[in-house]
C-alpha cells in the first residue's frame, strides 16, 4: 500500500486555518481603527500682504486671542501713492488757476496804472494852469473873490471835468474786473481744498490700517504650519498660518470592505485609545469614503497583509484626551436613530 505524504495533507490544512482566522479578524468583530485628528483651520487675508512680524512657532501651543503675526497690506502702498498722485494732480492745476488770474490781475493793474497816470497827468496840468491863473487875476484885482473872475465857468474848469469823468470811465470797468477775479481767486481754491482734505483723510485712514495689520488665534489651540517668512509677499487667501484645535475633534478610521454596509452616517461609536484603554469617547459618523481603498498600514488588524475598506468619518467632542495622530479603536454602539446625537 502506498504512503500518503503528511505534506501534502499540512499545507492545505494550514492554509485553511489561516484563511478562517484572516476572515475572523476582519468579519467576527466590529471593532475597526482610525486615528484622532485635530480640525485644521487655514488663516489668511481677502488682500495680499507682506509679513512684518512673526511672532509664534510651529507646534506651539497659544491660549485664544493670542497675537500670532503682524502683515502689511501691500495694496494700501498703491491707492495712497493713487491719492498722493490725485493731490498732486489737484494742486497743480489749482495753482495753475491762480497764476492765470494773478497775471490777468497782474496786466489790469497795470493797464488802470497807466490810465490813471495818463488822465491824471493831463488833469494835474491843467489844475496847474487854473492855479496859476487865478493868482494871476487876484494880483490884478485885489480885493475881489476868484469866484467872481469868470474861471469857475472857464474852458479850464469844463475840461478838467471831461478829464476826471474820463478817468471815472476809463478805471471803473478795469476796477470791476480785478474785484471779480479777485473774488473768484478767493473762491477758486475751496473746493479743490475740500476735495484734497477729503482725499488726505483717505490716506490717514490706510495709514491707520496699514500701519500694522494684526493676527490673533481664534481660539486656544497648536500653531502648524507658517506659511512665509519676514519681507515675504504673500498673495490673497493664501494660507498664512494654519492652525488647529487644542484636542482632536474628528477621527479618520478605515472599515473593511466586508463590513462597509454596516455602518451609516449617524451612527453613534465607541471610541478608545489604541494605548490607554481608559481613555475613551463616544463619536457619531459624520461621512463615508464613496470608493474602496488600501486602508494604511498602522490601521491593519494584521499589517503585514494588505486590506481595503471604506474611509469613515467620525466627529468627537472637543473634551477628550487624544492627542494629534493618536490611534484609535472604533466599535459599532448604536444606529443612526439613537439620541445620543444630542451631547454633541
Amino acid at each position: 500500500m502506498r504512503r500518503i505524504n503528511l505534506l501534502y495533507l499540512t499545507v492545505p490544512l494550514a492554509a485553511f486555518l489561516l484563511f478562517l482566522i484572516y476572515k475572523g479578524l476582519n468579519r467576527n468583530t466590529a471593532g475597526f481603527y482610525g486615528v484622532a485628528e485635530n480640525q485644521e483651520t487655514p488663516i489668511n487675508l481677502e488682500h495680499s500682504c507682506t509679513i512684518l512680524n512673526i511672532l509664534v512657532t510651529e507646534g506651539q501651543f497659544v491660549a485664544k486671542g493670542t497675537l500670532l503675526m503682524e502683515v502689511r497690506r501691500t495694496d494700501l502702498e498703491f491707492k495712497m501713492s493713487e491719492l498722493n498722485h490725485d493731490i498732486t494732480e489737484l494742486l497743480a492745476k489749482d495753482r495753475l488757476t491762480m497764476d492765470e488770474i494773478d497775471g490777468k490781475l497782474e496786466r489790469l493793474r497795470a493797464e488802470r496804472a497807466e490810465k490813471v497816470g495818463l488822465i491824471q497827468g493831463k488833469i494835474n496840468v491843467l489844475e496847474a494852469e487854473l492855479a496859476m491863473n487865478r493868482a494871476l487875476l487876484q494880483e490884478l484885482t485885489p480885493g475881489t473873490s476868484p469866484d467872481t473872475t469868470g474861471l469857475a465857468s472857464s474852458p479850464y474848469v469844463t475840461k478838467l471835468q471831461s478829464l476826471q469823468e474820463e478817468l471815472r470811465l476809463a478805471i471803473e470797468p478795469i476796477d470791476a474786473e480785478i474785484e471779480s477775479l479777485v473774488r473768484i481767486r478767493k473762491l477758486s481754491g475751496v473746493p479743490v481744498q475740500t476735495v484734497v482734505e477729503k482725499l488726505k483723510n483717505e490716506i490717514a485712514l490706510y495709514e491707520k490700517e496699514q500701519e500694522k495689520l494684526k493676527i490673533y488665534a481664534p481660539s486656544d489651540g497648536l500653531i502648524g504650519n507658517i506659511h512665509g517668512h519676514l519681507g515675504e509677499n504673500i498673495s490673497s487667501f493664501n494660507t498664512l498660518i494654519s492652525f488647529y484645535e487644542e484636542n482632536p475633534n474628528t477621527v479618520v478610521a478605515y472599515l473593511h470592505e466586508s463590513l462597509s454596509l454596516q455602518v451609516q452616517v449617524g451612527d453613534t461609536l465607541s471610541i478608545t485609545s489604541s494605548l490607554h484603554s481608559t481613555e475613551t469617547c463616544t463619536g457619531y459618523v459624520t461621512g463615508l469614503g464613496h470608493r474602496i481603498i488600501e486602508i494604511p498600514e498602522r490601521l491593519r488588524k494584521i499589517p503585514e497583509i494588505k486590506t481595503y475598506g471604506r474611509e469613515v468619518l467620525v466627529r468627537i467632542p472637543a473634551e477628550n484626551k487624544f492627542l494629534q495622530k493618536e490611534k484609535v479603536v472604533l466599535r459599532h454602539l448604536h444606529p443612526a436613530a439613537s439620541s445620543v446625537f444630542s451631547i454633541f
